[in-house]
């Protein structure tokens, strides 16, 4: 494990400039943290190109790309949760000289500095990224930042752009919660440490026995977080919102306007219970939910991969784990082919757990890409963006590929 205090030398000696990358609450984070210690920051670098020209603590964001013209040698200290994936673009660039920020930011108190935002949701982004920078240094064990898991295809809205493919579904369903439940218990046999647990949908709301996978997770000693995602249309009532009392448990409410009325109602609802919640607009929407078979190259889908912002979007669906929620959709929608490279089988009773740990490993850290990447058109963060929640009035229609 790092240690802080030879890391915090190294940044307040360093005769290249010191750049923070991640200019997200977390960058805000580490920034405050820097200027108490006496780190001079030179810059903030993120790859989503909407905060390039913005501020966080004074310090100008810029772009990845640009760093070679602005600062070809630098020390730069990584404060997002994807570290794997930054450390190889960091190598791709031509940087050797970068730090996890992890081991520094455990020993900042957040409580004695103010945020942009509220202490719950900065302590959940700072403690993920400790503890995926954490995973990152002990590479013996299988640590999960963060796993998906679909409780329902019903959606309390049909948004056209829906990156979770809702707006494809021409008969929506609950998911079988006891299905669900084992999944998720298999799932923890197979790893070490699973930071959150994300229940989504759809709408999470809309299931009635949600309450059951949440109280499931919240025992389950290697969850350390459970978020739930919901677009505030549904108040929840009985013991779908006792159990969002756990202290396990934020809830992360997205703000679509005029679209969800009873968003209003739904956060006085977590204040008067006393309910971990944080409230966020709906953004950082793009055109990325088109079902078309692109004919890619291995090297063009290989490309296309390592550019993905949600190849790590890890999601539990039917029994199979998921890199990424666009592939677990289609699986669902029947709409690709059934390439079992794609997923991992975790409900396989024919393998052992050794060999489906050996699975999980392989696919979490050793794959090219999937063969389902070619029917998506991708993430990524320089995507210009669309305006969120666009309606359609019924189902769009899907070409069915799968033999």
């Amino acid at each position: 494990m790092a240690d802080p205090t030879q890391l915090l030398d190294k940044a307040r000696n360093s005769k290249e400039p010191v750049v923070i990358f991640g200019a997200g609450i977390v960058g805000e984070a580490l920034a405050k943290f820097c200027a108490i210690a006496g780190v001079n920051i030179a810059a903030i670098c993120d790859n989503n190109i909407n905060k390039v020209g913005k501020k966080i603590e004074s310090l100008e964001i810029i772009h990845v790309s640009s760093m070679p013209s602005t600062y070809p040698k630098a020390l730069l200290l990584i404060t997002t949760a994807d570290i794997i994936d930054v450390a190889a673009q960091l190598k791709g660039l031509g940087y050797e000289n970068w730090q996890a920020a992890g081991p520094l930011l455990r020993t900042f108190d957040l409580n004695s500095v103010e945020f942009s935002a509220p202490y719950e949701f900065v302590d959940f982004a700072v403690s993920t990224c400790v503890m995926c920078h954490d995973g990152y240094l002990d590479p013996d064990k299988i640590f999960l930042r963060s796993v998906d898991v679909i409780i329902t295809e019903r959606c309390s809205l049909r948004c056209k752009d829906c990156s979770n493919l809702m707006q494809y579904y021409e008969d929506p369903k609950d998911c079988d919660i006891e299905e669900v439940n084992r999944s998720i218990e298999r799932l923890c046999e197979l790893v070490d440490d699973i930071n959150e647990f994300r229940v989504i949908g759809g709408e999470p709301f809309l299931n009635k026995n949600m309450w059951q996978v949440c109280n499931l997770l919240a025992k389950q000693p290697k969850v350390r977080k459970i978020i739930i995602y919901t677009n505030g249309a549904i108040v929840p009532k009985n013991e779908n919102l006792e159990c969002l009392k756990n202290e396990k448990i934020l809830v992360l409410v997205t703000d679509y306007g005029p679209l969800t009325r009873k968003t209003a109602t739904v956060i006085e609802t977590f204040k008067a219970n006393g309910i971990a919640h944080y409230v966020q607009p709906a953004q950082n929407w793009t055109e990325c939910s088109d079902l078309v078979k692109h004919n890619r190259t291995a090297q063009e889908q290989s490309d296309v991969f390592t550019r993905c912002c949600a190849k790590n979007l890890l999601t539990l669906s039917n029994g199979k784990f998921f890199r990424c929620p666009f592939i677990a959709n289609t699986d669902r929608l029947g709409a690709t082919p059934d390439n079992k490279s794609d997923y991992v089988q975790i409900m396989d009773t024919d393998c052992d757990l050794q060999e489906i740990k050996k699975q999980l490993r392989n696919y979490l850290y050793s794959v090219p890409y999937l063969e389902a990447c070619d029917y998506c058109k991708g993430r990524f963060l320089d995507d210009p963006a669309v305006t969120p929640g666009i309606q359609v009035k019924k189902p769009l229609p899907y070409e069915i590929l799968r033999q």
